[in-house]
């Protein structure tokens, strides 16, 4: 399983757990299925926290699913946005690979024929 798919398994976990979720990470994470360090359990909450899918207080150690993070896993949530992050970085190496090849063999092209029609041209005069 990868991170994304752990971050989908947390958010999974607490939007079907909503009024059972445990107060620490490590917990959560637990009851979620994953077997992971402490501290990465912490880091995967933070994370969600900051990116306003989990809501927790400040000085507690509570945490609580937002709606927006219910919305986000149906959409897909961690692992659809991996996807169309990898989607677009594909095709920004398309498109400079375009730019450092097709372009100049498209003007080097060009500058030949204007260089052989030049020619033809002088040639019937």
């Amino acid at each position: 399983m990868n991170r994304n798919q752990k971050l989908d398994a947390i958010l999974k976990y607490m939007s079907e757990n909503i009024g059972e979720i445990p107060a620490k990470p490590t917990f959560i994470t637990e009851k979620a299925g994953l077997n992971i360090e402490k501290s990465e359990a912490y880091s995967m909450l933070y994370m969600l926290r900051s990116d306003g899918y989990v809501f927790s207080k400040d000085g507690e150690v509570f945490y609580s699913i937002l709606y927006k993070g219910i919305i986000f896993l149906e959409n897909g949530g961690y692992s659809i946005q991996h996807k169309i992050f990898k989607r677009k970085m594909l095709a920004q190496k398309i498109s400079d690979y375009v730019d450092m090849l097709v372009k100049p063999i498209g003007i080097l092209t060009a500058i030949s024929v204007i260089i052989f029609t030049t020619k033809k041209i002088i040639e019937l005069f």
